[in-house]
């Protein structure tokens, strides 16, 4: 539950003490009502977000969240600073939970039927405050051909963790909400940074905050909860505490960059061929969909690709764009569309290139996201399941799930590393190997 306590404990902390070494959590740092940030005119970046590298100016929605003392509000400061400085337009959406408390809400004082209903309010306003920042970023930065980002401080999941699956289903049901709606097609991407108490422990403290009422134990519960509450979102990030809080930070940053299409350090991906589980276990929360991939026409170099992503209840659209090089490496932009923008793409898909069609399961497993994908096309590569996460820089040792049989690891194989940003060639080349490889020998 969220109490004013630990509410407080971040607005009431404009500073924290230096913790050991060089690395800082910002755990309490103030929630402030951050205002837009506009390009300055008399700066020239080095990279600009310009209409000719990112198509027709629009508005991006990104959720940054995450569990106790986690640096959320550092991320966000960081990240408004640098997409500021690459020429785009930038908004921080407050979390409106602290807005309510500052104003005079008590909830660690409500009963369970008290604080259910202090937290759909919340739910409901957050929405709409988010979509009041969209129009307002859409009046003020498209017409002037700008791309606009919002930085969403938390989404509408982070409410499941604090009410539970029973209640929030209610809610949902109540207002004709869906799962799907509020968690997919809302939010271009959702990063959750992992609280100190996992993996930084030394700078996860009461001592320096004398208001923080989670312990560790609980801000562990509550990370998980958090993280767990996006688990089936198409764009799903989790950073943990490898490598520093410097290097943490630059994760956080590589994510968004990535999913803007932006130029920005990346993290090492691990795939792996895997044998079909016939199931999970039951204490590991997944979340399944089906994917149909369809490659569109290009003349230029890049992969263009159209997305149906199908789940009960719900079909949702994406586009992803892999670019030119920039600074050595490929952009990649990813964005959700409506069906008629679906379908208007659809007209350009290459028939020379066969779609993709596959089931994935996400799931979390010692506090990283894993995909587990098994295809059904093409023929040569239906029946394989593959397993992909993207491992931290800092991180050396790779934790396979133990519930999972390994076939083989082709991380450092030519045809993945070279091919590790084209879906298609990848997946083609994947077929290839597999191919050769359960070509029976002969013998001489």
């Amino acid at each position: 539950m969220r109490t004013t306590a630990s509410f407080n404990a971040r607005r009431k902390n404009s500073k924290h003490a230096p913790l050991v070494g060089t690395d800082r959590f910002a755990a309490c740092e103030p929630l402030e009502l951050a205002q837009p940030t506009h390009r300055n005119s008399t700066r020239a970046p080095a990279w600009t977000a310009g209409t000719g590298e990112l198509g027709p100016a629009r508005v991006h929605r990104i959720v940054i969240t995450g569990g106790p003392c986690a640096g959320k509000t550092t991320a966000m400061s960081k990240l408004s600073l640098r997409l500021t400085n690459m020429g785009f337009d930038v908004f921080v959406v407050p979390e409106l939970a602290t807005l309510t408390i500052t104003g005079g809400a008590s909830p660690g004082s409500y009963d369970v039927a008290q604080h259910v209903g202090w937290e759909t309010a919340i739910l409901r306003e957050q929405m709409h405050l988010e979509d009041c920042f969209e129009e307002i970023a859409a009046k003020v930065s498209l017409p002037l051909g700008r791309h606009a980002v919002l930085l969403c401080d938390r989404g509408t999941m982070d409410v499941l963790a604090y009410v539970g699956k029973d209640a929030f289903d209610e809610v949902c049901e109540e207002n004709g909400w869906t799962v799907p709606q509020l968690r997919d097609q809302r939010y271009e991407a959702v990063v959750h940074l992992v609280t100190a108490a996992v993996g930084a422990e030394a700078f996860y403290t009461l001592e320096n905050n004398k208001a923080r009422s989670e312990s560790r134990d609980e801000a562990v519960a509550l990370d998980g909860k958090l993280s767990r509450a996006w688990v089936g979102h198409n764009n799903l990030r989790i950073i943990e505490n490898t490598g520093g809080f410097e290097e943490k930070m630059r994760r956080t940053t590589a994510a968004v960059c990535e999913s803007l299409g932006v130029p920005g350090p990346r993290a090492k991906p691990h795939w792996w061929i895997v044998e079909a589980p016939s199931g999970l276990p039951a204490d590991c929360e997944h979340a399944e969909w089906r994917l149909e991939h369809i490659f569109l026409k290009t003349s230029d170099g890049t992969e263009s690709r159209i997305t149906r992503k199908s789940q009960p209840g719900l079909t949702t659209y994406h586009h992803r764009v892999r670019g030119e090089r920039v600074n050595g490496e490929h952009s990649v932009a990813e964005r959700t569309l409506s069906l008629r923008e679906f379908k208007a793409l659809l007209k350009n898909a290459d028939p020379e290139r066969s779609s993709i069609k596959k089931t994935r399961k996400a799931f979390i497993w010692q506090n990283e996201y894993y995909l587990l994908d098994t295809f059904h096309s093409p023929p040569a590569a239906a029946g394989t399941t593959t397993l992909f996460v993207e491992k931290p820089v800092a991180e050396t040792r790779s934790s396979f799930p133990p519930f999972l049989e390994l076939k083989s690891d082709v991380t450092t194989t030519e045809w993945f590393s070279s091919k590790a940003h084209d879906s298609y060639q990848r997946t083609m080349a994947m077929a290839e190997d597999l191919a050769l490889r359960r070509r029976p020998t002969t013998k001489d």
